[in-house]
C-alpha cells in the first residue's frame, strides 16, 4: 500500500463532489479529525486502484528474477511485471543461476511495447538467459515537506522514488496549481525501501508559494480522476438504513454496482473504465 494516498485531502476537498466533508467522524468536532478520517477513505481508495491495475501505481522499486533472452547483437531482452518502467538501477543475466554476469551502470532502453533493452557489449549468443533485474516503475507520487516561497529554486519532498531529471510534474496545490519540472543535470538518489526527504532542484523557479503537504504528482489526470470517483462513491452515504446502497453482507464495490438503487455506483464504473487503460495484463 502506498504511503500516502494519490489525491491529498485538500485536493479531494477542492473537487466539486458537493459531499459533506466536517461530519465523516460523528461527534467530532475537530476539523483535523475529519481531514484524517478523509486521508484513511483516500488512502483506501489508493489501494483499490491498485489492485484494480494488478500493481502498484506509485512508482516504486522492483527486484525481479525472470528469464529474458540475448539477441546476438549484444543486447539483453527483458519483460518486466509492473509498468511503466522508469529507469534501470542494476541488471544480471546469466546462462545458470550460478554463473551470472553483473552489468554495472545498465543503459537501458525502454521501448513503446515497455520492453528494456540493455546493451551488455560485445557479440553475445542468443538464447534465453536468467536475469536479476532492479528497477523503477509506476507515476511519482508524492508531496511536499515543508513550505517554500514563490521563486523557490528546489522544492522538497517525502519520497523522490520516480522523479526524474529534467522531466515535468504538477503540483497540485488548490489555487497554487502549476507544472514543474526538474533539472536535467539532477541525480537522482538510489531508491529504498524507506525513502528519506530529498531536495529535489528545478529548470525554473515555481511561479507560487506553496505549502507543506502539497501533492507532487506524475500520475496522469484521468488516473487521479479514479480515485476521486471512487473516493465520492464510497461516501455516498444514503438518508437511512432502508436506502442503504449496501445490502447486509458483502460490502464491495461490486455489491454496489448491481444494485438498482440511486448510489454512487456509476461513479465506480466510471473509475474502473479509466484504470483499464493503466491495468497490467496478466
Amino acid at each position: 500500500m502506498a504511503a500516502a494516498p494519490y489525491v491529498t485531502a485538500a485536493e479531494f476537498a477542492a473537487h466539486p463532489t458537493y459531499l459533506d466533508l466536517q461530519t465523516l467522524r460523528s461527534g467530532i468536532m475537530d476539523p483535523a479529525a475529519q481531514t484524517a478520517e478523509l486521508t484513511n477513505v483516500l488512502l483506501m481508495s489508493s489501494a483499490w486502484a491498485d489492485d484494480v491495475c494488478n500493481q502498484p501505481l506509485g512508482a516504486h522499486r522492483v527486484d525481479l528474477s525472470t528469464q529474458g533472452r540475448l539477441d546476438g547483437d549484444g543486447n539483453l531482452i527483458v519483460f518486466p511485471s509492473d509498468r511503466p518502467v522508469l529507469s534501470v538501477a542494476a541488471v544480471s543475466y546469466g546462462s545458470t543461476l550460478s554463473r551470472m554476469a553483473y552489468v554495472p551502470t545498465p543503459a537501458a532502453r525502454v521501448d513503446k511495447n515497455q520492453t528494456i533493452i540493455i546493451p551488455v557489449g560485445g557479440v553475445v549468443p542468443r538464447g534465453r538467459v536468467w536475469v536479476d533485474i532492479t528497477y523503477t516503475a509506476g507515476w511519482a507520487s508524492t508531496c511536499l515537506t515543508s513550505d517554500a516561497t514563490a521563486g523557490a529554486t528546489t522544492l522538497t519532498v517525502a519520497d523522490p522514488t520516480g522523479i526524474l531529471p529534467g522531466a515535468s510534474y504538477r503540483l497540485w496545490e488548490p489555487g497554487s496549481e502549476e507544472t514543474v519540472t526538474v533539472s536535467p543535470t539532477w541525480t537522482p538518489p538510489a531508491v529504498t525501501t524507506a525513502p528519506a526527504p530529498v531536495a529535489v532542484p528545478l529548470a525554473a523557479p515555481t511561479v507560487h508559494a506553496h505549502t507543506g503537504g502539497a501533492g507532487w504528482s506524475g500520475m496522469p489526470a484521468d488516473m487521479r480522476l479514479a480515485v476521486v470517483n471512487y473516493t465520492t462513491a464510497q461516501l455516498m452515504r444514503p438518508d437511512t438504513a432502508a436506502e442503504d446502497s449496501y445490502p447486509d453482507t458483502a460490502l464491495s464495490a461490486g455489491t454496489r454496482e448491481n444494485d438498482s438503487r440511486k448510489d454512487g455506483s456509476g461513479l465506480v464504473r466510471e473509475a474502473e473504465r479509466i484504470l483499464a487503460n493503466y491495468a497490467r495484463r496478466m
